[in-house]
């Protein structure tokens, strides 16, 4: 995609977040939760979860049952998670096809013990090329950069790349670990 196409889908997916410039990272999770449901046309599940693979931060799966699962390393603060799930948002929004697990494979993989095993195989790392994890990841990054440019902060005079830094520092971490859509 060239940076034309994926400034205008960055704009595109701006518009359709209809953020209040006020809006926490939290809230803007939970937006793209939404919007990820809207695009896909199927019931999204978002995790927040610890992942035991340090290199791992994200996976996404389409179950058997229809429904499209979303694992997300468990950080501490929103700014990180919501880039997590913006670069699963990007795999989508670029066209990049998920793992579809079986109904036994579900329940085998989603078993807490065996939950390595089961991000390995639902991130599909050997699936995704480096291009993909590339264009996604930089997608992302449009996409945060954008959200983050729209919040508004004490000093509006405030250039972008200081209120990213401000706002990495946001404490909106209080709510639950998991967000259901």
């Amino acid at each position: 995609m060239n940076r034309r196409t994926r400034r205008a889908l960055v704009n595109r997916v701006i518009g359709e977040l209809r953020l209040a410039p006020t809006a926490t990272y939290q809230e803007a999770a939970r937006r793209v939760c939404e919007l990820m449901g809207q695009h896909l046309g199927k019931h999204v599940e978002v995790r927040f979860a610890p992942l035991p693979d340090a290199r791992l931060t994200g996976v996404s799966a389409l179950l058997a049952n229809g429904n499209y699962l979303v694992i997300c390393a468990d950080s501490p603060r929103w700014y990180h998670r919501l880039q997590i799930l913006l670069h699963e948002f990007a795999h989508l929004m670029l066209g990049h096809q998920p793992v579809t697990l079986t109904k036994s494979e579900s329940l085998r993989r989603l078993a807490p013990n065996l939950l390595p095993d089961m991000a390995r195989y639902v991130a599909c790392r050997t699936a995704f090329n480096d291009h993909e994890e590339r264009a996604a990841e930089e997608l992302a990054d449009e996409l945060l950069d954008a959200i983050t440019d729209q919040r508004s902060f004490d000093d509006p005079g405030m250039p972008g790349h200081v209120r990213r830094i401000v706002s990495s520092f946001s404490t909106d971490h209080e709510a639950a670990h998991d967000v259901y859509i």
